[in-house]
């Protein structure tokens, strides 16, 4: 029987503009593409980690790849051992082995617009484009004002959510939560502490969403929504069980993939169907570099007529 090979391919992504968030700028991202083959069936997968969550580095998921061999049998088995140290490795295996149905995948799905910085132009562009959810990111810089100013200018049933990145203090972040709870058009802040703050368990739930706190899901217990990015969430079939017990709301949301691991992760939101919008207005933000095959907008979709060989190729 064969058990299985793997060949990798790391590539560097550069943003056209530096992604500015409260946790610091981002210029590049570098990816590990994966390519499986086990008896002639043939899977892809991404690691894609971001640079505020605890996840592997691009460095050690390259030294795990490198030291199997190209074994199949036994990455996987240095990915389960260590389970708690390689999310993204798990998750790009788990791609690979769902790939037969990963690749077929053309559903459709609401998608939440980003905005990297308060601004009511910016909104409106958004608007404009179709997007009824706007995502916009906040900084201890960011006064009630320029969310208000934005909020004032919304057109009817338009929403938005607050993403902090972890970046408030524990007296800003209630000041926000207060605000956030009085205005029905916010449906959340996103991340307002840093990841382990203790300052969670009086700020409450309502309305505070996670994302950088939540990871694989472990013992996570969180009555919030949560903010799921497939590329970070380890085991894909342990992530199921997890959720079939957990009651509240669930966004899922890119790590600014190629086509590839983009591909998996809408598959992957769509296991769950939704109305609510996802996170996947992430295209369009890098350097033309042939790596985003899907379509950008207020409704993103699947791709089921790519050849993803040819892909590969076109990628290496």
């Amino acid at each position: 029987m064969n058990s299985g090979k793997y060949e990798f391919l790391r590539v560097r992504r550069r943003f056209r503009q530096p992604l500015v968030t409260a946790s610091g700028t981002v210029e590049s991202v570098d990816r590990i593409l994966l390519r499986t083959e086990t008896n002639d069936e043939i899977g892809f997968g991404e690691i894609s980690p971001w640079p505020t969550f605890p996840a592997e580095t691009i460095d050690q998921a390259q030294e795990i790849l490198r030291s199997a061999q190209g074994r199949l049998s036994h990455l996987t088995s240095i990915a389960e051992a260590n389970k708690n140290s390689f999310p993204c490795l798990r998750s790009a295996l788990s791609s690979c082995a769902a790939w037969n149905e990963i690749k077929s995948f053309a559903g459709k799905m609401k998608c939440a617009g980003l905005l990297t910085a308060p601004s009511v132009t910016g909104a409106q562009v958004k608007w404009s484009e179709g997007f009824a959810t706007l995502k916009l990111k906040i900084s201890p810089q960011t006064k009630l004002s320029e969310v208000q100013s934005i909020l004032a200018e919304a057109p009817t049933g338009a929403t938005l959510r607050l993403d902090a990145n972890g970046s408030l203090d524990l007296n800003t972040a209630r000041i926000w939560a207060d605000f956030v709870r009085g205005e029905n058009q916010i449906e959340f802040l996103e991340q307002p502490l840093a990841v382990g703050h203790a300052g969670y368990a009086s700020l409450g739930p309502s309305k505070i969403a996670l994302d950088e706190s939540f990871l694989a899901p472990g013992g996570m217990s969180w009555a919030g929504p949560i903010i799921v990015k497939p590329a970070l969430v380890g085991d894909w079939q342990e992530f199921r069980l997890w959720r079939a017990s957990h009651v509240g709301q669930i966004i899922y949301s890119s790590t600014f993939e190629t086509a590839i691991g983009r591909q998996a992760a809408l598959w992957f939101a769509a296991q769950e169907p939704s109305m609510l919008a996802q996170g996947f207005d992430t295209l369009g933000r890098f350097e033309n570099d042939a790596r985003d095959y899907h379509n950008s907008g207020p409704i993103v979709t699947g791709r089921s007529d790519l050849d993803w060989a040819k892909i590969w190729k076109e990628m290496s």
